[in-house]
């Protein structure tokens, strides 16, 4: 049975870790939203196959559609900007969350080294460190260069490793 709650303990404290570094990111950083940026759809210039109206001349129509086009491209040459600035803003986000993420998750790790006289809060908030790491990559994969996700992953994989020599030295004997 002290398995079983070790286990559970263990567990809960690697969702809570995660879900408490998640929480507090959006709490002190702001994710951009859509709403933010005020984008607005340009209006389709043949949203109604009925633009022109029984009085107006063929020129009047033609003259009309022209406008109506050029009105459109217009707008969508501004939301498409608007849209751009959005994306660059989400890019921006990924990459602080993606370091957020990996300090933070390399701290845990490094600190359940500390705490291993207590298995489950050891294997929790190492636990939570891994979940951080990944969901940090996750994120911030379109907004960090390659070079950078590669030493970083290599890092961690280090980390890793070179922690589980460790534990499995000390358990060992």
């Amino acid at each position: 049975m002290a398995k079983v709650m070790n286990a559970v303990f263990g567990i809960g404290i690697a969702i809570l870790l995660f879900i408490v570094v998640m929480l507090g990111v959006q709490v002190f950083y702001h994710e951009p939203s859509w709403e933010d940026f005020n984008c607005s759809y340009p209006s389709q210039p043949y949203g109604s196959m009925e633009l022109c109206n029984d009085s107006m001349t063929v020129l009047q129509c033609r003259e009309y559609v022209k406008t109506a086009a050029t009105i459109y491209d217009k707008d969508q040459k501004v939301y498409d900007e608007c849209n751009q600035r959005f994306q660059e803003a989400e890019k921006v986000y990924g990459r602080n969350l993606f370091v957020v993420n990996n300090i933070a998750g390399i701290i845990f790790v490094v600190v359940s080294l500390f705490i291993l006289i207590m298995p489950n809060i050891a294997a929790g908030t190492a636990f939570s460190g891994l979940a951080l790491i990944v969901y940090g990559f996750m994120r911030g994969w379109q907004g960090i260069g390659d070079k950078l996700k590669f030493v970083v992953a290599l890092i961690v994989a280090i980390l890793f490793i070179t922690f589980a020599v460790i534990i499995n030295r000390k358990y060992k004997k």
